[in-house]
């Protein structure tokens, strides 16, 4: 079997984000980014004038996400909210009201990246919470939507994966 650990990975290829039941997965257009941070809780022990313990461990951590455009699908998955579709061609309208008493759902987010070897790599935060997003529409630039928000972990007690693809592939659907 081939090597997959080394390698390098290029980009964003595309960001999902799924309803923790895995029933339900949209796509977040023209993908830019994905970051996530682990918050770590750590503490020393001091006693006779030095450190004789330490402990640290991941609770959890805070994601972001950019993607270009909006995707009202993708923002009623975040939000918690419904998409209402009216009218007729050419007419139709697609709408999202946001709810002030609407509680934000858990979901899992997916990122896909192409290794430079034909290979890649996934990302799944397993249990994540929007805490923030906004957008944007200026003169002359492309509306982006940013999210924020942050993982814990699942009833399995895991946080995230990253799995690396020795022949890359599309991201689960569920």
């Amino acid at each position: 079997m081939t090597d997959i650990v080394d390698g390098y990975v290029y980009g964003l290829r595309d960001i999902k984000l799924t309803n923790l039941a895995g029933s339900s997965q949209v796509d977040l257009p023209a993908a830019q980014t994905i970051t996530w941070k682990e918050t770590i809780v750590s503490d020393s022990l001091r006693g006779d004038d030095k450190i004789v313990s330490t402990v640290a461990f991941v609770e959890g951590g805070e994601f972001s996400l950019e993607a270009g455009g909006i995707s009202l699908e993708a923002y009623a998955m975040l939000t918690g909210e419904t998409v209402v579709s009216a009218g007729t061609t050419p007419n139709r309208t697609i709408t999202v009201t946001r709810n002030g008493a609407t509680s934000f759902p858990w979901l899992k987010i997916y990122g896909r990246a192409l290794g430079d070897n034909g290979d890649g790599i996934h990302v799944k935060l397993r249990k994540a919470k929007l805490t923030s997003l906004e957008g944007n529409l200026t003169n002359q630039e492309f509306y982006i939507t940013k999210a924020g928000g942050m993982f814990i972990a699942d009833a399995s007690d895991e946080l995230y994966d990253i799995v690396k693809l020795e022949t890359d592939a599309a991201l689960p659907t569920s």
